[in-house]
């Protein structure tokens, strides 16, 4: 199941992407065609960018994809690594369910608000980044009790790095003596 979640996951971010993409060169070639351009564009493309956002930080939590700094794991251990990251994916889980609280109220807040160039009502631009903090903070809990990072194969195996070997070496370097 989570493999077709990141799938779907990776889906969305693409076509976001492409969306965001579409949108940045139709208006970048408003600017050479005579009359006025449509405004709307940029207005989606900036909406999409938050979409996109929202979107895929469940995908990059699932990967341990996210920018993080790597220093304790340098200096610790296995068992603090692993302490540290459970704290890491709870703390993680708790603000994203208190910002999906806040989106949802967003949402369903009623409000006639409506952006300025596509009239669309505000309401609806919350509905993603609530699904994104949803799917972040399962995310993060499913983290704390499945701590390796899913790749296309399933869980990534991270093999340490015996005889100097280079940390991007194939798996005959890796091997233990």
């Amino acid at each position: 199941m989570l493999r077709r979640l990141s799938a779907a996951e990776a889906a969305v971010g693409g076509l976001l992407l492409a969306l965001i993409f579409v949108l940045t060169l139709l208006q970048a070639a408003q600017r050479y065609l005579p009359g006025g351009g449509w405004v709307w564009t940029g207005e989606l493309a900036q909406f999409g960018l938050v979409w996109l956002t929202f979107a895929m930080a469940g995908h990059l939590a699932a990967r341990d994809g996210h920018v993080t700094l790597k220093v304790v794991d340098t200096v610790a251990g296995p068992r603090v690594l692993r302490l540290v990251g459970i704290f890491a994916n709870l703390t993680v889980a708790v603000v994203c369910l208190n910002l999906a609280y806040e989106a949802y109220a967003l949402v369903t807040d009623g409000s006639q608000q409506t952006s300025p160039a596509l009239d669309m009502p505000l309401g609806w631009l919350y509905v993603i980044p609530l699904a994104g903090l949803l799917l972040t903070t399962v995310r993060s809990v499913v983290a704390v009790f499945l701590p390796e990072p899913e790749t296309d194969d399933g869980p990534a195996v991270h093999a340490p790095a015996v005889h100097g070997a280079a940390p991007d070496a194939g798996p005959a370097e890796h091997e233990e003596p």
